[in-house]
């Protein structure tokens, strides 16, 4: 039996993301955009049509009011699936009300 060690859970979602790697001084290195599978106040999975090879991301989002929305994260992990696409873990690196506003804008886009 697998155990799930999360500590959140997760709500499915389906929302086009743009995204922005970065290096570590925060310098961009690539964009693109991508599809959100799942997310949780930890961090949201995320699928794209390539791989996603940096350590540090910035989803962007636009809110229900036109607003941009931003969140930093790590990459845990970006690996291919069945599909041919890649599915790429994320880890958010914000303060917790930061991750709470993503989230809270994401879930209220899916529900429009």
């Amino acid at each position: 039996m697998i155990t799930d060690r999360r500590k959140h859970s997760r709500v499915n979602t389906s929302s086009l993301i743009s995204y922005v790697c970065i290096d570590h001084r925060g310098n961009e290195t690539t964009q693109g955009i991508g599809r959100s599978i799942n997310i949780s106040q930890e961090g949201i999975l995320l699928e794209t049509h390539k791989q996603i090879e940096s350590k540090y991301i910035l989803l962007i989002i636009i809110g229900i009011e036109d607003e941009l929305i931003q969140v930093k994260g790590n990459i845990v992990y970006s690996l291919p699936d069945d599909s041919r696409m890649f599915r790429t873990g994320i880890h958010f690196l914000e303060t917790k009300e930061k991750i709470l506003s993503f989230v809270i804008n994401l879930v209220k886009i899916l529900s429009r």
